[in-house]
């Protein structure tokens, strides 16, 4: 699991005044902390799906958790009676290799999903989208308006889309036979010999090689940029995105949904470029990531 992650979900836990309980030692399903955790999970359920009253529900807890050797999202969900949408979104996973040994999780003890307020939503709205009662919401959060940033929705689900770009074997490389020349994160700027932050990776090429689509999604751009030259941008499930750079020639426009694998556009040398490659960047929520993490 990427170091990110464990810091961006305990800012998101503080951040909707959340408790954190001691740490789990295991998950043995004989541990009476794990069978009061199943507990107060099944009555999260029976009382939000059986519209019972809110009182009923346990008050939302948090415990950390060090994943071990034979650990995986499986056998975690199995144990816990979780599901893959309450530890992908309270954990900010990425794809279930995140779950590497070693590093520490949020296990909650009810299941759920982790909510991120938008812009003039009320909890009507976000109750009418999870098809959860907004009662249950308010409970849980300690809430009668939305004055928090992130919320947990009792039972809440994420779309079928959502969970299948977790479930999926990430990105393919855009570029069919090649090597990286330049990683993600600090290097020394090519032009004018400084430190400086990469954004993305740049694959060897030469101008006019393929450039295909990493995953299927909808063009939202398609033109000059400044340093990045001919850009393409594919907006992708999930919150991702996907730039591709210093292109030479188009074969998609605005608008045009694309499937994984399709070809997009030629790679060139246009734009802050030393010769001819391709600039290839993800982005997820607006914020650049490493590449690599989601590439198969």
């Amino acid at each position: 699991m990427k170091k990110s992650i464990l810091l961006i979900s305990v800012l998101l836990l503080i951040k909707s005044g959340f408790a954190l309980e001691p740490g789990l030692k295991n998950l043995s399903r004989s541990s009476e902390e794990i069978k009061n955790l199943r507990a107060e999970i099944r009555t999260t359920i029976a009382t939000v799906k059986s519209n019972r009253d809110e009182k009923q529900i346990p008050e939302l807890k948090f415990y950390k958790y060090r994943v071990k050797k034979d650990d995986n999202l499986w056998n975690i969900i199995a144990r816990t009676t979780l599901n893959i949408d309450t530890l992908m979104t309270v954990n900010q996973l990425e794809n279930p290799s995140d779950l590497a040994v070693g590093s520490t999780i949020f296990i909650p003890n009810m299941r759920g999903i982790v909510h991120k307020v938008n812009k003039n939503e009320t909890i009507n709205d976000i109750g009418l989208k999870y098809k959860v009662n907004p009662r249950y919401i308010k409970h849980v959060n300690k809430i009668n308006k939305l004055d928090k940033e992130f919320i947990f929705i009792p039972c809440g689900n994420l779309s079928r889309e959502e969970r299948s770009a977790f479930l999926s074997p990430g990105f393919r490389k855009p570029l069919d036979k090649t090597r990286i020349t330049s990683a993600y994160g600090n290097r020394i700027d090519p032009f004018l010999r400084i430190p400086s932050f990469h954004s993305g990776v740049d694959f060897k090429c030469s101008t006019g090689t393929p450039v295909k689509a990493s995953k299927s999604g909808k063009i939202t751009f398609c033109g000059s940029n400044g340093n990045y030259g001919k850009l393409v941008i594919i907006k992708h499930t999930n919150g991702y995105e996907t730039y591709y750079g210093h292109l030479s020639k188009f074969k998609v426009k605005i608008g045009d949904t694309v499937t994984a694998g399709q070809i997009i556009a030629l790679s060139g040398n246009s734009g802050r470029s030393t010769g001819p490659h391709l600039h290839f960047e993800v982005r997820k929520g607006g914020s650049v990531i490493n590449p690599m993490t989601v590439l198969r």
